[in-house]
């Protein structure tokens, strides 16, 4: 009795491996076999290509914006302060200016003898 029980559970054990080993091979066979596609027409390449353009395109502009957004803060300072630089040195020279003709004039006419 004992030496059947021993038989049938070693069938089992040996029935696992068997059924696990054909479960394995079928999934392997399956897996290699190749799919049938039908080529693409220039059509749908030109569709794919234009969809997977737009998508890349939006990405880009989206990168360019931030980009953009991130130097204005920078550069636009730097215009700024070149620019109220430039006036303020241009009116500078020209207050410069109109004070050394008021002096000019101030020295003629401290030289030129009075006319009556």
């Amino acid at each position: 009795m004992l030496f059947a029980i021993a038989i049938v559970i070693t069938l089992q054990v040996q029935m696992k491996k068997i059924v696990f080993i054909l479960f394995v091979s079928a999934l392997g066979f399956t897996s290699c076999i190749k799919e049938v596609t039908k080529p693409m027409s220039k059509e749908d390449i030109s569709k794919k290509v234009d969809s997977i353009s737009k998508i890349r395109m939006k990405e880009q502009d989206e990168v360019a914006q931030q980009d953009l957004q991130r130097r204005m803060k920078i550069e636009v300072k730097i215009k700024v302060d070149s620019i109220l630089n430039a006036m303020k040195t241009k009116s500078d020279s020209a207050i410069n200016a109109i004070n050394a003709a008021k002096a000019k004039d101030s020295i003629a006419k401290a030289t030129t003898p009075a006319t009556k």
